[in-house]
Order: structure tokens, then sequence, then C-alpha cells
């Protein structure tokens, strides 16, 4: 686990609406496991940690940084670009973990900025390929790689469901949080 009983050592799905606070529980993740400190109350192990945010400026990284530590480990790497999975993603994520001993968790803010592209129109096959090109360097490294996904704006009784695209995305994962408000216009989830 890289966060005991609560995140294992493969590839997740955190899925939520828009703005309901996905970046800033995962920059919190990140720092907490780059740290060594707990996370929800669960205990991590100090690790090298590279957090994808390629929806965020280095400034706006910077600005949350503050507001959730006093100091930033220096374990703790960040990119606000990267390729696509049918470009060279895996390569620059395998480069990174090959230069650092003890990598232990990658996480990619949004799943959509790193979505080859389905030329053949089969949506499921894409959507699995995609992930599991991720899953195979989870496998392969032995570290939890997290996807930040949206959900569809459609309700369903099975909250996993809701998480947007074919279900080859939460097929090729090893497992998936879901952030739901309670109620409609909640501002805490």
């Amino acid at each position: 686990f890289v966060v005991k009983d609560f995140l294992s050592q493969e590839l997740n799905i955190l899925a939520g609406q828009a703005k309901v606070g996905k970046s800033w529980m995962m920059l919190d993740l990140c720092i907490k496991v780059a740290k060594g400190e707990k996370f929800f109350g669960f205990d991590t192990e100090t690790s090298t940690v590279l957090y994808l945010c390629l929806e965020d400026s280095p400034n706006r990284i910077r600005d949350r940084m503050v507001k959730l530590t006093d100091t930033a480990p220096a374990n703790l790497h960040f990119a606000v670009m990267a390729d696509n999975v049918a470009g060279d993603l895996t390569k620059q994520i395998e480069s990174f973990i090959d230069k650092h001993p003890d990598p232990a968790l990658v996480v990619i803010d949004t799943l959509q900025k790193i979505r080859g592209s389905a030329s053949d129109g089969n949506l499921y096959a894409s959507d699995y390929q995609d992930v599991g090109m991720l899953k195979r360097i989870a496998d392969e490294y032995q570290i939890a790689v997290i996807l930040v996904h949206h959900l569809r704006k459609r309700e369903a009784s099975d909250p996993h469901m809701m998480i947007s695209g074919t279900t080859g995305i939460v097929g090729a994962a090893d497992g998936s949080y879901v952030l739901c408000k309670e109620r409609p216009g909640d501002v805490e989830t």
C-alpha cells in the first residue's frame, strides 16, 4: 500500500464532478506521501511522487502548495506538460521512475489530457488500451498510479457507472474512487 489500507500499488481512477476538489485532494495526497504523513488518517511511507498536473500552471501549483504545506518536499515532482499515451507518455514516466530510487505514486490529472485518439472508432477498445498502458506501469514497477477523471452529468444507482467514457476505463483499472456530493448544491463532498 502507498496509503495503508486505502491506496494500493495499482492503477486507480479518481472521478468526480467538475470543481468538486479532485485536484486539491490529489495535491494533498502527493504532499502527504512525499512527506510520509497521514492521509485521511491512514499511514503513508515517505516516497518519491510524480504529479502530472496537466490542467495547471506552475503559478497555480505554487499557490496551492502554499495553502497546503509550509515546506515543499524535495521528493515531490511536478509536470504541467506531458505526451499522450499514444505517444511517449509511458516512456516519460518510466524514465522518471528509473531516475528516482523510491517512486511510489504517479498522479495524472486529468485522463483526458493524455488520451490517445480512437482511430478505428472502437471507443471501448481505445479506453481499455489507454488505461491498460498505464496499468502496465503500475504493475511492472509496483507503484500506485491514479488517473483523475470526470463524471457524467447523468445520475446512476452505481456511482462507478457515472464515470465518463466507456466501461473500458473502469474495466482496465484495478479500482476506482468516486467523489460525489451528498446533495446537489452542497459545498462539501
